[in-house]
């Protein structure tokens, strides 16, 4: 059974969304025909940055798979974690099938530092990131 929780593809976004991930199970990594593979929708009420890329809102995984993070359920951040692990082709293509266009940098036009500071720890938190290794 074919299952998209994510409104809005096209049958022919979905397979695209499909053959971005090579026909693989995001979760179990085993490989499955395209009708077997289901689109499950990230919550996106904890994770609000994700609105900007749709291709972190999605993980592509086997019917098993689905009904095993509904029925545990699997922690978000863990269905974020295989979401950050995906090689870059990947989410390329993923991006490519959703019709994603990042929207280009553009500098702040002020050249006041404390704009630029206030910009870019809106963007990046303190602690959002770690230092060393």
């Amino acid at each position: 059974m074919q299952v998209c929780e994510y409104a809005g593809l096209t049958p022919g976004q979905e397979r695209d969304v499909k053959r971005a991930v090579e026909g693989t199970c995001e979760l179990c990594t085993e490989y499955f025909a395209f009708p077997l593979l289901e689109i499950h929708r990230i919550s996106r009420k904890i994770y609000r940055e994700m609105a900007r890329d749709p291709s972190k809102r999605i993980l592509v995984i086997c019917g098993s798979c689905h009904q095993h993070i509904h029925r545990l359920p699997v922690h978000v951040k863990d269905q974020r974690a295989i979401v950050e692990r995906r090689p870059f082709y990947i989410r390329q293509g993923i991006r490519k099938a959703l019709g994603y266009k990042p929207k280009p940098y553009s500098p702040p036009r002020e050249s006041s530092l404390s704009a630029m500071y206030d910009e870019y720890f809106y963007h990046f938190p303190p602690g959002s990131f770690r230092l060393g290794g």
